[in-house]
């Protein structure tokens, strides 16, 4: 396997996906543990090169409630996943993974 398909399988995982089916992971699987996460994404982390190691302040760290209700509010209003992600300081992949997890997009898209 070649070590960039290897990054996009971890970094899916982090993102609490299955990678293989499109299928948000549910919130008790061990791949959404937050230790478990952090460490996907310090692997993910070590295996780029230093000047594309930056990685969001928030990334790896768990939703509350109040960022669910506002990410939805955001959303609805038409804000761009690209502007979520830099507001949020996280991924764009864990944007559209969250968004997914609250219905509010289908993830199967990204994986035809």
């Amino acid at each position: 396997m070649d070590i960039n398909k290897a990054k996009e399988l971890v970094s899916t995982l982090a993102e609490g996906v299955n990678p293989l089916t499109g299928e948000v992971l549910p919130q008790e699987h061990v791949c959404n543990q937050v230790e478990i996460v952090r460490a996907f994404y310090t692997l993910l982390g070590a295996a780029q090169p230093a000047k594309e190691r930056a990685v969001p302040e928030n990334a790896g760290k768990p939703w509350t409630t109040e960022a669910d209700e506002e990410l939805k509010t955001l959303y609805m209003s038409g804000e761009k996943i690209s502007s979520l992600s830099k507001y949020f300081q996280r991924t764009r992949g864990s944007i559209e993974s969250r968004l997914a997890k609250l219905g509010l997009i289908d993830t199967t898209r990204f994986f035809k």
